[in-house]
């Protein structure tokens, strides 16, 4: 059976500006999803009319594979829940919500039922020790 991916911004960084993580792409073992806090996160840092060119055509071809993830009422309500115990427990400071996106892409990741591959190990760590949601380490080129 396929692998339903997520792949965190760091992970297509590293594709798009080193060629590298490109044995993750596998069109026969995974089916790879892409939630929206990463397409804004890859927006944020576009420089330039070929990047900003890339990126129209990389999001479009999500949305017409019908593979851009879009939170559900209940995941947005879990997103907020997700949060708040985050920062309950001293693992979110409100001020400077950096983990928000992360608690994002891990819950429309579970949403789906796919696993969040990653190169920030420790903050989707620290997430699951409120949630429940599948994560991995990106592995090395072969």
């Amino acid at each position: 059976m396929q692998e339903k991916v997520v792949f965190d911004t760091s992970i297509y960084i590293g594709i798009f500006n080193r060629g590298l993580y490109t044995n993750e792409i596998n069109w026969f073992n995974r089916v790879t999803y892409l939630v929206h806090p990463v397409l804004h996160e890859l927006w944020m840092g576009a420089k330039g009319k070929l990047e900003i060119r890339h990126l129209l055509s990389f999001g479009n071809t999500f949305v017409k594979l019908g593979r851009l993830v879009q939170p559900e009422p209940a995941t947005q309500i879990k997103i907020g829940r997700v949060c708040q115990k985050l920062r309950a427990t001293g693992k979110l400071d409100p001020k400077n919500p950096r983990l928000y996106n992360d608690v994002c892409i891990a819950l429309l990741a579970g949403q789906i039922g796919a696993t969040v591959v990653t190169l920030d190990i420790s903050d989707f760590k620290r997430i699951q020790s409120v949630v429940d949601f599948k994560f991995r380490e990106a592995t090395k080129e072969a």
